[in-house]
């Protein structure tokens, strides 16, 4: 029956929470935290924005239909003796701009002309009759915008602009990320915590019940027996504090994955001892290592270096080769018309050349000069944050190593205040010693063990920092 009971607290066990390590931990955040979700989407978001920036690019087709009811006494027919001239036409063009800055637009147009009542024989045909025109017309700038110099400029700055848009988003990713972890091995401190303020108290008690023992048999005094209740009533302070922590260092893995409060808490496991090389979190092969926030910083110079080319090409004389050709064609009706639209036997050809210049005055140079300016600042806060990124790594790095040594130094601590207060219990179940000496021996172990948890905590989340930083090549 008592193994039965066993298993079935066991399989109750197993049924209400899984298995978890940092990996999987984090995997977890990754898809459930609706924060990361949304920086996720404002990524992509990014991306159709840098593509959407071609919108100018995208061909145009334009189509239209008109119909004109013409009764003006002074209209070109009225004169040939028609009261009322109709007019029914239907056009459709293709216009596109290349990445060349070249523009292109082909069209066509036919219209039908009613003109009933001519008195005229020489223009009877023109009763009724069909009107057709083919076209293409293309421009071309030969300076401003010089084959398509403008349209690179924007790409090169919007490529810049959402690679420093999607970093910032990542950057707030690798923070959340961070701070996930730091709550995992919160979560593995105070459940450390926690044992070893069970284990402080167990022994506690059992001081506590030896030195009843012997004040009972008339060895040891009152005195000795306060004093170990004292140690049990302070232990127990400690344990309810070591709940309260670990309690609320559930909540904050809860919050991570975002588990409601009716969902099984998972059981994270986790190596507080096991040191991972500083540099393992570092994203990016071979190269400087850098902030990703000053990585950004560089970023978003070169967009504003850009953007100052966009101005002075802005404010550049625009000259502007454009042509034209159009096959026309005048048949019996409209339908005839629509048929002969590539008739080229009398065509109109037209080329033209257009200049335009903005004079140089005070407002053109200070609209040049404010993004130069700008685009500078900009490149100087970059190189700064590049300096502090550098020293905040190098810093990093040290305190690093003098953890390393701390937790060194402080697992021989552990080590010889937990055999000091094995030897003085050993001594004081002899009756070699006196109780004040076994409560500070067991206080000392007690400070000693959560002291080396502490240490080896606050190493993991050392190493999680270097989330925040990836290596660029120099």
């Amino acid at each position: 029956m008592g193994k039965f009971k066993i298993a079935f607290i066991l399989l109750a066990v197993s049924s209400s929470s899984y298995a978890m390590n940092l990996q999987t931990y984090l995997k977890n955040v990754e898809s459930n935290h609706r924060s990361i979700k949304s920086y996720d989407l404002s990524k992509e978001a990014a991306d159709d924005r840098n593509i959407a920036g071609d919108i100018d690019l995208v061909p145009v087709m334009s189509a239209g239909w008109s119909y004109i009811n013409d009764k003006n006494p002074l209209s070109q027919f009225a004169l040939l003796g028609v009261p009322e001239s109709k007019q029914t036409s239907y056009n459709l063009g293709f216009g596109k701009k290349f990445s060349s800055g070249t523009n292109v637009t082909v069209w066509g147009q036919t219209t039908e002309f009613d003109n009933p009542g001519i008195l005229d024989p020489a223009f009877a045909s023109f009763s009724k009759f069909g009107y057709g025109q083919l076209g293409v017309t293309l421009d071309q700038s030969l300076w401003k915008d010089f084959f398509g110099a403008a349209t690179r400029l924007r790409w090169e700055r919007q490529d810049a602009s959402t690679a420093a848009v999607k970093g910032s988003y990542d950057l707030q990713i690798r923070g959340v990320l961070v701070q996930a972890e730091f709550a995992f091995w919160e979560y593995l401190y105070a459940m450390d915590n926690l044992k070893t303020a069970q284990g402080t108290l167990e022994r506690a008690k059992r001081i506590e019940t030896w030195t009843r023992r012997r004040v009972n048999d008339g060895i040891s005094d009152r005195a000795d027996l306060l004093q170990g209740q004292a140690l049990v009533a302070g232990r127990q302070l400690i344990l309810v504090t070591a709940e309260d922590d670990l309690e609320a260092s559930k909540q904050a893995v809860r919050d991570f994955l975002e588990l409601k409060p009716t969902d099984p808490f998972p059981q994270l496991e986790g190596d507080l001892g096991a040191k991972r090389p500083i540099n393992s979190l570092v994203t990016g092969g071979k190269g400087r290592v850098v902030q990703v926030e000053a990585y950004l910083k560089s970023l978003e110079a070169k967009a504003r270096a850009v953007v100052a080319e966009e101005v002075e090409e802005a404010y550049k004389p625009d000259l502007v080769l454009s042509g034209a050709y159009t096959a026309s064609n005048l048949s019996r009706d409209m339908a005839e018309a629509t048929q002969n639209l590539t008739d080229t036997t009398k065509p109109t050809a037209k080329v033209a050349v257009n200049f335009r210049y903005m004079f140089d005055t005070s407002v053109k140079g200070a609209a040049k000069d404010a993004a130069r300016k700008e685009a500078l600042a900009s490149r100087l806060q970059a190189e700064r944050s590049l300096v502090d990124s550098d020293s905040a790594w190098s810093e990093l790095k040290r305190r690093y190593e003098e953890m390393s040594k701390r937790v060194q130094s402080a697992e021989q601590v552990y080590k010889l205040q937990t055999d000091r207060a094995r030897a003085t219990t050993d001594l004081f179940n002899k009756g070699r010693t006196i109780t004040m000496n076994v409560v500070d021996s067991e206080n000392d172990a007690a400070t000693a063990e959560l002291n080396l948890s502490r240490l080896k905590t606050e190493q993991r989340k050392m190493e999680a920092q270097g989330r925040l930083y990836m290596t660029v090549e120099e």
